[in-house]
């Protein structure tokens, strides 16, 4: 006679049962959070540029009446462009949402953040002067990039952050570059492998948009993605002028009409398109903590800054609320700001290495924004 099979008791079955749903989990994340995957996706060519055009006078070439003030006129028509204000629903699309009686953005989301609620407001930046130290200044025939070394407070309080000041003579000029030449999700590389290799002068990291399930996604002028976000979007249109839009003013076929360079899905927006700080983020205020931040911001067609602040090291750096990062920006002479990622992947490169002290190290990311030799 066949001998019976020993029945797993209760407690064996219920630690198998375990053991095999941890394994199962183990191995979906393995694959979605883990493994590299390239996407085949039907891209879309968007926006062109004529990269042998001189769209834009480098400083060298301005008269002196053009380097002291910007032409307002030009600056007016460029955002009038942009608008896209054409029907009752989309009005003032591509400019900051109106303010409501008590001072603040007319914000839908409800995860947004009250800035004037931060007691430490501008507590290293208001009033004053940051030490700076120019890095270098590096000229082609189609930019110039400067890069400074600034700091701000004292102590536990003290700040440092990296700017390049990046003028360029053609919109084509501001590039982006994915991990390993893919777009994909999990396939990421470090920013300055990346900036190697696209003969980078400069480098920053991008929106991280290999870690979003949605967001939209135009790169160099095609499209890779453009499913809705609940977070602020940035655009640089092929004629230089650079805006910041909510989600719910945001239409992708009124950008991609007026020529969407490139589009990123981060944020929040920072500046109200004049430079002043937005009274009123869309974002919580746990994502307003001190922290090391890259941003981007927008003084006029052909003229943009970037920042990169260090972080979570008190007495050298302790990093940046949002409200202070738009302060910087602000200070710079941005009109429009856009917060990009932050914490571990704030990085910037610039003359062959990463100039910044990243926290931890830093970290391998999916994208950057750069400009090229």
């Amino acid at each position: 006679m066949a001998e019976k099979r020993k029945m797993l008791p209760v407690w064996g079955v219920v630690l198998l049962d375990i053991a095999l749903t941890a394994a199962g989990i183990g191995v979906y994340m393995l694959f979605d959070y883990v493994m590299p995957q390239k996407l085949s996706v039907k891209t879309e060519v968007v926006a062109t540029v004529d990269s042998s055009a001189d769209t834009f006078a480098l400083p060298d070439e301005k008269t002196d009446s053009q380097s002291e003030q910007t032409d307002e006129s030009e600056t007016e028509s460029a955002v009038s462009d942009h608008d896209l204000g054409v029907d009752s629903k989309a009005s003032n699309r591509g400019t900051v949402e109106p303010k409501s009686q008590n001072g603040k953005r007319n914000l839908s989301n409800k995860n947004t953040y009250d800035v004037e609620s931060d007691k430490n407001l501008f507590s290293s930046i208001n009033g004053e002067e940051a030490e700076s130290e120019l890095l270098g200044t590096t000229r082609t025939d189609n930019s110039v990039v400067s890069v400074y070394k600034r700091s701000i407070g004292e102590g536990d309080e003290k700040i440092t952050y990296f700017v390049a000041d990046v003028y360029v003579s053609n919109v084509s000029e501001i590039k982006t570059a994915f991990a390993d030449d893919s777009y994909g999700k999990n396939i990421k590389d470090s920013v300055y492998n990346m900036a190697v290799d696209n003969n980078a002068i400069f480098a920053i990291n991008g929106d991280y948009y290999g870690n979003a399930e949605e967001s939209i996604v135009i790169r160099n002028g095609v499209k890779y993605r453009d499913s809705a976000s609940e977070t602020d979007v940035l655009v640089l249109f092929t004629d230089g002028v650079m805006r910041t839009y909510l989600p719910e003013e945001f239409d992708i076929d009124a950008v991609i009409a007026q020529g969407a360079w490139q589009a990123w899905n981060f944020g929040p927006a920072l500046l109200d398109g004049e430079g002043n700080v937005l009274d009123t983020f869309n974002t919580t205020s746990y994502l307003n903590s001190k922290n090391p931040r890259s941003a981007v911001g927008y003084v006029e067609p052909g003229h943009y800054v970037f920042v990169t602040v260090d972080g979570r090291d008190k007495g050298y750096s302790s990093g940046a609320t949002l409200s202070e990062l738009a302060a910087i920006l602000s200070d710079e002479g941005c009109i429009y700001g856009y917060n990009l990622d932050g914490g571990k992947s704030a990085m910037m490169y610039y003359d062959g290495e990463i100039i910044n002290e990243p926290d931890g190290g830093g970290r391998d990311i999916s994208d950057i924004i750069y400009v090229s030799k």
